[in-house]
C-alpha cells in the first residue's frame, strides 16, 4: 500500500526486508513451494477429517466434498503465484482451523467449556479418526 510507519519505512519495504526461515523477502514468491504445498495439504487434511466423520453422506454432500478437495489442491498453484506473506497468512489460518477442529473434538475440552454432547460425539475421537483414516487409506488392498 505504500503507507509509512513512524520509522519512515513503507509496509512493502518492511515486508521485503523482514523474512523468516528460508525466505528473506516476504514480498517474493516461495521458490521452494514449501508454503504453497503446506497450505494445500493442511486444507486437504481438514476436508478429510470432516469426510472421515461422515458415514452415509448424501450424493450432494459427496459432490461438495469432492469440490472442496479439488479447491484445496488448486490452492497449491494459486498460493505459488502470490507473495510469501499472503501464503504464510493462509498457512497460519489453516493451521489454526485444523487445531480448532481437533481441539473441539476433545471430550475434556468440551466438558471444560460446557459444550453439550451430541449423538455423534465419541469418548475416543482421536482414536476413531486414526482408525477411520487407516481403514480408508492404508488397509485398502
Amino acid at each position: 500500500t505504500g503507507a509509512t510507519h513512524s520509522e519512515g519505512f513503507s509496509v512493502q519495504e518492511q515486508l521485503a526486508g523482514d523474512g523468516i526461515l528460508w525466505f528473506p523477502d516476504l514480498t517474493a514468491l516461495d521458490s521452494t513451494w514449501i508454503l504453497p504445498i503446506s497450505v494445500g495439504i493442511i486444507n486437504l487434511l481438514i476436508v478429510e477429517i470432516f469426510a472421515l466423520q461422515k458415514i452415509g453422506m448424501s450424493r450432494f454432500q459427496t459432490y461438495v466434498t469432492y469440490f472442496v478437495r479439488a479447491v484445496s489442491l488448486l490452492m497449491i498453484p494459486v498460493a505459488a503465484t502470490v507473495p510469501s506473506s499472503i501464503v504464510l497468512y493462509w498457512l497460519c489460518s489453516s493451521l489454526l482451523g485444523l487445531s480448532q477442529n481437533l481441539l473441539l473434538r476433545s471430550p475434556r475440552f468440551r466438558r471444560l467449556c460446557r459444550i453439550p454432547l451430541t449423538k455423534s460425539d465419541s469418548d475416543t475421537p482421536y482414536k476413531d479418526l486414526l482408525a477411520a483414516f487407516y481403514a480408508k487409506f492404508i488397509s485398502r488392498k
